[in-house]
C-alpha cells in the first residue's frame, strides 16, 4: 500500500513501432492530474507519478496509447494512425489513398466549409485550395459564386469546373447545399482531369454525399439566424450640395439650364436618399438544417433536409429555399450497392436590372417615388428640368418585380460485384433534373403633371411575362477493374464506358398593356402578344476511358490513361478525339537513405504528370450556320408595310473543333514531425491551343446578329498559364487544446499568345454606354482592360495652350487625354492595356482552435493585383451625383484636378478613360465562429448526445481601398474586374445552436 502511494521518477523513451524511431514532442501527462511532460528530441521523458498510475501518451499521426506505471523505467512504442496518408481521395471512376495520388489532387472536408452560411457551395471553398479561385459575380441572394482552376481555359465557352455527384457528371454548377456534403476531391491537373476526356479543361469538382454509418440511430438539428449588413458605397450629393452643384455648373458656362429650385421652388423640400430607395437595412437570413443517420451490419442511412431563407440587401431580392438528400449504403462479400437522391425547390425574387445605377442618377431634388403606389408625380410633361426620364427609370425600376422557382432532382445509383479475386465490375447510372419558371411584371402606372398637364398612362411601359425551361442529364457507365500483386508489384486495369445525354428547351411569352395591377398573369396584359422559344437542343456524348496502375513496394508509383470522347456539338468529321495522360510519384521517404531523416521530414514524395483534356462546354450547333426569323424589313415604296423576314445569323463552320489544353505539372509532399507540419507545392506550365475566336468578318458578307456585330467562331486562338501553388498545414496540441492551421498561395500568370492575326479583339460584352472596355490582344490576359490614359483636369493656361495642338476646342477644367503613341493625335490608337480583373496572385489563412468545450475559427482571403472598373462611379460622375463633383475645376476651384462636369461639349467622363480604374486588392475576413458546448455530462442528463452555441459572421472586415461597395468582382471572362450595376456582397451575424440525439 505504501510501496504503491509512493511517487517515482518515472523515465523511458518512446519510439514508432513503424520504424523503431525516436518521437519527439510527445504529450506524457498522468491521467487524472495536471502532471505531464514532453519528450525530447531523442524521445526520452521523465515525469513524476506514483506507481499504479497510468501514463496518457498523445501525438498528432499517432495512435494514443495508455500505459500502466510498474516500474521506473518504461519503453513505449505508438503505432502510427496513419490518418493523412490512409485518406481515401476520389480520383474519378474511382479512389486511391492519399500515399498513391500522383496527380495535383486537393480534398475539403465537410467540417471546413459547414459553418457558411450560403446556399452557395462555391463561396464556402473561397481561400480554401490552393489553386482554385473563388470570386463572387453577384452577392445577390441565391446567386452562384464562379470558379476558375487554375486560370481561363475558355475564351467563348465556360470556365467553370466539372462537377460530378457521387459519381453522376452535372450539366453546370449542381448548387448542392453544404450540408449534404461529406467530401470534395478537386483534379486540378489536366493529368488528373484527363479521365473526364472532353469536360475536363477546367478542372474537375467530385462531390461526395453524406453517407451513414453503422450503429445506433444519430438525429442532430441545426439553426442559426443572422443579419446583413453593406460597406459604403458611392458618394453621393444631398439637396443642398447639388444645388450647389448646378449652380457652380452654371457659373462656369457647363451648363445653360438653371438649377431645379429656380424654375420649380417646390424641389427645395425634397432630399430624397439612395439608401432609402434601394437598400435594406438588417435584411435577415435563417438556415434550419435536420440530419437522421445509421445503420446495421452491412447497411447504412443518411438523410438531410434544410431550409434556408435570405432576404437580400437590395429591394424586391431575396431566396427561399428547401433541399434534401437520402442515401443508402449496402455491402456483402460480393456487392456494394450505394443510392442517392436529392432534391432543391427554390423560391427567388431578383432585382431590377442596372437598380443600383438607375437609382444613384436620381437627384434628391426631384420628386418622390412611392414603390407601392400607381402614381409618380411631375412638375410638368414639358420644361420639367429633365425630370421625366430619371424619374420613369427609377419608378420602372423599382416597381418591377422578377420572381421565380426553381426544382431540381439528382438521383443515382452504383452497383459493384466482386466477379473473382482482384477482379470487380462496376456501373452506375444517374441523372440531374431542372425545371425553372420565372414571372416577370412591370405594372400599369399614371403621371400625373402638378402643372395641370393631362395625367398620362402609357400601355407599353406595363409588361407581363412568363418563361420555363427545362434541363435534364441522363449519364450512365460501366468500369472492369482488375488488380494483382506479384511480389513488391502492384498492377492495376481499368476499362470504362461512359454515356451521357443533355437536353435543354424553353419558352417565353409576354404581353404589354396590363389592365390590372392585381392580375400578375399573361391574360392581365392587353396588347403586343408575343410567344417565342429558347434554344432547343440534344447534346449526346460517348467516352470510353482505359487506365493502368503500376507500383513497386509502393515507392515507385505510375498511374497512365487514355480517354477517346465522342461528342455531337462538332461535325461528323470532328466528333471524336483522344486524350491521354501520365503521372509518376516516387515516395522518397520510404527508401532506406531516408532513415536518417525520418525523425523530421516522415513523409516526402515527388510528384509529375503531363495531360491532354479538351473543352466542349460552348453553344451547341457552332459547326452549323443559323436562320432567325423576325429580321423583319421594309419594302413597300410608301413604308406602310412591314415584311417579314429571315436572317443569317452566324455562319457555319464544318471545320470546328475540340479546344484541348496540354499541361504539364510538378510537385512534392512533405510531412513533418508525423505530419504534424505538412507541405505540398506545385508547378504548372498549361498550354491551350484550337481556342474558339470570335473572328471579325465584313457586314457585306450577309450575317447580322441583331446587335451589329458579324463574327464567326474559327479554332485559332492559343495561350497559356502558368503558375504555382502551395498548401500547408500545422496542427498540435498544447495542453488541453487542439490547434490546427493551413495556408494556401495561388499565382497564375495568363497571356494570349495568339489571335489569329488580329492586333485586338475588342469585347462587345464588356461595354459600357457603348464603349467597349476590354480586349483579347497577344501577349496580354484574356479580359485586358485597353483604354485611355488621361491626367486629372487642364488646370494651367500653359497646360491648355499645350493641349489644344491635340484638341482645339479643350478648355480649361477639361480632362486631359495622353497622347500615348505620340503620333500629334489622339485617336482609338492611344488606347493601351491598363490592367485586368485578374489578380496576381491569392492566399488563404484558416485557423481552428479547440479548448474543453470552446472552439474558435477564423478564415482569412486576400487578393491581390487585380484592377477594377468602377461603373458605378461613372455614372454617378456623369450624372452629375457623386460628392467628389462639389471639389471639381471652377474658376473658384482653379487648382483642382477633377474635370469639370459639362451637359455638352466635351467628352470629359468617357467611360473608356482610365479614370476609373482602382485598385482590387483586398483582404477580408471571409468566417469568424466563436461556439461553446455543453459539458458531455449535463447534456446527457436532458436525453443530448451533444449540444453547441455559436456566433459568427461572415465578411465582417475587408480591408481595401476601392471606393465602391465590394472589390469582390467576379463575371465571365470579358466582364472581370467591372463593376457596373452589381450587386454587393453583404456581412452577416449570425446566432445558432447545434443540437444532436
Amino acid at each position: 500500500m505504501n510501496a504503491q502511494a509512493q511517487s517515482i521518477t518515472v523515465k523511458g523513451v518512446i519510439t514508432s513501432e513503424d520504424d523503431n524511431l525516436p518521437i519527439p514532442g510527445v504529450s506524457v501527462l498522468v491521467q487524472g492530474t495536471n502532471t505531464g511532460t514532453i519528450s525530447d528530441f531523442d524521445g526520452n521523458f521523465s515525469v513524476k507519478a506514483k506507481m499504479g498510475a497510468v501514463l496518457q501518451f498523445s501525438y498528432l499521426g499517432m495512435t494514443e496509447k495508455f500505459v500502466t506505471v510498474k516500474s521506473a523505467e518504461m519503453k513505449v512504442a505508438m503505432a502510427s494512425s496513419l490518418e493523412d496518408l490512409e485518406e481515401v481521395v476520389v480520383v474519378g471512376y474511382g479512389a486511391v489513398k492519399k500515399k498513391e495520388v500522383t496527380g495535383a489532387v486537393a480534398q475539403v472536408k465537410a467540417e471546413q466549409i459547414e459553418e457558411f452560411v450560403t446556399s452557395d457551395l462555391a463561396s464556402a471553398l473561397q481561400g480554401q485550395v490552393s489553386g482554385v479561385s473563388v470570386t463572387a459575380s453577384s452577392g445577390e441572394p441565391g446567386e452562384s459564386a464562379s470558379i476558375q482552376i487554375r486560370g481561363v481555359t475558355s475564351l467563348i465557352g465556360s470556365n467553370e469546373p466539372l462537377y460530378v455527384v457521387d459519381g453522376i457528371a452535372q450539366q453546370g454548377n449542381p448548387n448542392i447545399s453544404p450540408n449534404e456534403i461529406e467530401t470534395i476531391d478537386i483534379l486540378k491537373d489536366a493529368a488528373s482531369a484527363a479521365v473526364y476526356g472532353t469536360e475536363g479543361a477546367g478542372g474537375v469538382i467530385l462531390i461526395t454525399t453524406k453517407q451513414g454509418k453503422e450503429g445506433k440511430m444519430s438525429v442532430s438539428f441545426n439553426t442559426s439566424y443572422g443579419v446583413q449588413t453593406l460597406r459604403e458605397g458611392i458618394r453621393l450629393m444631398d439637396s443642398k450640395e447639388t444645388l450647389f452643384f448646378n449652380i457652380t455648373q452654371v457659373d462656369n458656362g457647363a451648363s445653360i439650364f438653371d438649377p431645379g429650385p429656380t424654375r420649380v421652388p417646390e424641389w427645395l423640400n425634397n432630399n430624397n436618399k439612395f439608401d432609402d430607395y434601394v437598400l435594406v437595412n438588417g435584411a435577415s437570413t435563417s438556415r434550419h438544417t435536420l440530419n437522421v443517420s445509421g445503420g446495421a451490419k452491412g447497411f447504412s442511412y443518411n438523410a438531410t433536409v434544410n431550409y434556408f431563407d435570405q432576404d437580400g440587401t437590395l429591394i424586391n431580392s431575396g431566396t427561399k429555399r428547401i433541399d434534401g438528400r437520402a442515401s443508402t449504403s449496402y455491402k456483402s462479400d460480393n456487392w456494394r450497392i450505394n443510392t442517392s437522391v436529392g432534391f432543391t425547390t427554390e423560391r427567388r425574387q431578383r432585382s431590377s436590372n442596372g437598380l443600383i445605377s438607375n437609382a444613384l442618377r436620381y437627384s434628391p431634388l426631384y420628386p418622390l417615388v412611392e414603390p407601392a403606389e400607381d402614381v409618380i408625380y411631375s412638375t410638368g410633361n414639358t420644361g420639367d428640368g429633365g425630370v421625366r426620364t430619371p424619374l420613369e427609370i427609377l419608378a420602372q425600376a423599382l416597381k418591377r418585380k422578377n420572381e421565380g422557382t426553381r426544382d431540381r432532382i439528382n438521383a443515382s445509383l452504383s452497383i459493384s460485384r466482386d466477379l473473382a479475386q482482384g477482379l470487380s465490375f462496376t456501373s452506375t447510372i444517374g441523372t440531374a433534373i431542372t425545371d425553372e419558371y420565372t414571372d416577370i411584371f412591370s405594372p400599369q402606372y399614371s403621371i400625373v403633371f402638378l402643372n395641370g398637364d393631362p395625367t398620362e398612362t402609357d400601355p407599353l411601359k406595363s409588361i407581363v411575362q412568363a418563361s420555363s425551361t427545362r434541363s435534364t442529364t441522363l449519364s450512365t457507365d460501366a468500369t472492369l477493374r482488375y488488380k494483382k500483386r506479384f511480389g513488391d508489384h502492384n498492377f492495376g486495369a481499368q476499362a470504362t464506358f461512359a454515356v451521357k445525354e443533355e437536353t435543354y428547351k424553353g419558352f417565353l411569352g409576354s404581353k404589354n398593356g396590363v389592365l390590372d395591377n392585381s392580375v400578375e398573369t399573361l391574360d392581365g396584359g392587353s396588347i403586343n402578344p408575343v410567344a417565342s422559344s429558347f434554344d432547343k437542343f440534344k447534346s449526346t456524348q460517348l467516352g470510353v476511358l482505359g487506365r493502368i496502375t503500376y507500383d513497386y513496394k509502393g515507392k515507385y508509383l505510375l498511374s497512365a490513361l487514355v480517354r477517346r470522347d465522342g461528342s455531337a456539338k462538332f461535325s461528323p468529321n470532328n466528333q471524336w478525339a483522344t486524350f491521354p495522360s501520365i503521372t509518376l510519384g516516387w515516395n522518397v521517404s520510404d527508401e532506406g537513405f531516408w532513415s536518417p531523416l525520418k525523425r523530421t521530414i516522415n513523409n516526402f514524395k515527388i510528384r509529375a504528370g503531363r495531360g491532354t483534356v479538351g473543352n466542349n462546354r460552348f453553344n451547341n450547333y457552332a459547326y452549323q450556320g443559323t436562320v432567325r426569323n423576325n429580321s423583319n424589313y421594309i419594302f413597300d415604296e410608301n413604308d406602310t408595310e412591314l415584311s417579314f423576314g429571315s436572317a443569317v445569323y452566324n455562319y457555319a463552320n464544318a471545320n470546328v473543333q475540340w479546344e484541348t489544353k496540354t499541361e504539364s505539372n510538378i510537385g512534392f509532399d512533405m510531412g513533418f514531425f508525423r505530419n504534424k507540419i505538412s507541405l505540398s507545392v506545385d508547378f504548372y506550365d498549361s498550354r491551350n491551343k484550337d481556342m474558339l475566336f470570335p473572328v471579325r468578318v465584313p457586314g457585306s458578307a450577309g450575317a447580322y446578329d441583331g446587335a451589329g456585330n458579324v463574327n464567326t467562331i474559327l479554332n485559332v486562338g492559343n495561350m497559356t498559364n502558368k503558375g504555382f501553388e502551395i498548401a500547408a498545414k500545422y496542427k498540435t496540441k498544447i495542453g488541453k487544446s487542439n490547434f490546427n492551421t493551413n495556408f494556401t498561395f495561388t499565382r497564375n500568370s495568363n497571356k494570349i499568345t495568339s489571335t489569329a492575326g488580329q492586333s485586338l479583339i475588342f469585347n462587345t460584352g464588356s461595354r459600357i454606354n457603348s464603349n467597349d472596355l476590354t480586349v483579347f490582344a497577344e501577349g496580354y490576359e484574356a479580359g485586358a482592360f485597353w483604354l485611355y490614359e488621361t491626367n486629372g483636369a487642364i488646370n494651367t493656361e500653359d497646360r491648355l495652350a499645350e493641349y489644344q495642338k491635340l484638341k482645339l476646342d479643350a478648355q480649361m477644367g477639361d480632362i486631359e487625354v495622353v497622347d500615348y503613341n505620340k503620333d500629334g493625335k489622339i485617336d482609338v490608337n492611344d488606347r493601351h492595356y491598363t490592367g485586368s480583373g485578374l489578380p496576381d496572385f491569392e492566399i488563404g489563412w484558416n485557423f481552428q482552435w479547440r479548448y474543453k468545450g470552446f472552439d474558435l475559427g477564423m478564415n482569412w482571403f486576400a487578393s491581390v493585383g487585380s484592377e477594377i472598373i468602377n461603373g458605378n462611379k461613372i455614372e454617378a460622375y456623369t450624372r452629375g451625383r457623386h460628392r467628389d463633383l462639389l471639389n471639381m475645376w471652377s474658376a473658384d476651384n482653379p487648382t483642382s484636378s477633377i474635370p469639370i462636369l459639362r451637359d455638352f461639349g466635351t467628352d470629359n467622363y468617357q467611360t473608356n478613360y482610365d479614370y476609373w480604374v482602382e485598385s482590387g486588392d483586398y483582404l477580408r475576413l471571409k468566417l469568424i465562429t466563436l461556439g461553446y458546448s455543453l459539458p458531455k455530462d449535463l447534456v446527457q442528463k436532458i436525453g443530448l448526445t451533444n449540444l453547441r452555441m455559436f456566433v459568427s459572421s461572415q465578411n465582417p472586415i475587408t480591408i481595401t481601398n476601392y471606393s465602391g461597395y465590394d472589390p469582390e468582382i467576379g463575371g465571365n471572362v470579358v466582364r472581370r474586374g467591372i463593376d457596373a450595376s452589381r450587386y454587393p456582397l453583404s456581412a452577416l451575424y449570425t446566432l445558432g445552436v447545434n443540437v444532436k440525439f
